[in-house]
């Protein structure tokens, strides 16, 4: 499958696709992956090629309210507005949609729908305020299994680097996002 992420309206994944292919190549057939925060889904369409390209059996959930934040412009977008940001995330995604499980939820509710240390790799990016971030690493750490890994895109904002050194002492700084390998 070809890629079309860059028809897509979003941030990042010129930033941590490397990241994204990365996971792909190395997980093993029935891992599952969860990204937090997709906003209209540039970064699901990018992991959802890789996964199909793959030809391996990947799970794949992405996690968002699809309200758009307060905490940027996005409250000001015409789809966040007329309530069609959801919708709109659909039909971006519609090529490799076989690929991806959206789930409409919080952050916080969304994990209480996985157990501890099933997953491979989740992905936060989502709100960047600071309460936020360390709400979605306490409640998504638990549910990642030794040897997978969670990460998380915009380190260099002040209130994420807080978040993260804080609980994740010895993450890793990759520029742009951070990850954490868990044990």
């Amino acid at each position: 499958m070809k890629h079309f992420y860059r028809k897509i309206q979003g941030w990042g994944i010129t930033k941590y696709g490397k990241l994204y292919s990365h996971m792909v190549s190395r997980a093993k057939n029935n891992s599952h992956f969860v990204e937090i925060g997709a906003w209209k889904g540039k970064s699901t369409a990018y992991m959802a090629v890789e996964i199909a390209n793959s030809g391996k059996t990947i799970k794949f959930d992405t996690v968002d309210t699809w309200l758009g934040s307060e905490e940027s412009t996005h409250h000001k977008d015409p789809a966040v507005i007329s309530g069609t940001l959801y919708e709109l995330f659909l039909e971006n995604i519609r090529p490799a949609r076989d690929h991806i499980n959206p789930i409409r939820s919080t952050s916080v509710t969304a994990a209480k729908l996985y157990q501890d240390h099933s997953l491979d790799f989740v992905f936060i990016d989502a709100s960047h305020r600071y309460e936020n971030v360390r709400q979605d690493i306490e409640h998504w750490l638990p549910k990642v299994k030794s040897g997978g890994m969670i990460a998380g895109d915009d380190i260099r904002w002040a209130s994420v680097r807080k978040a993260v050194k804080e609980l994740l002492p010895e993450y890793e700084n990759c520029g742009r996002w951070w990850q954490y390998h868990v044990d």
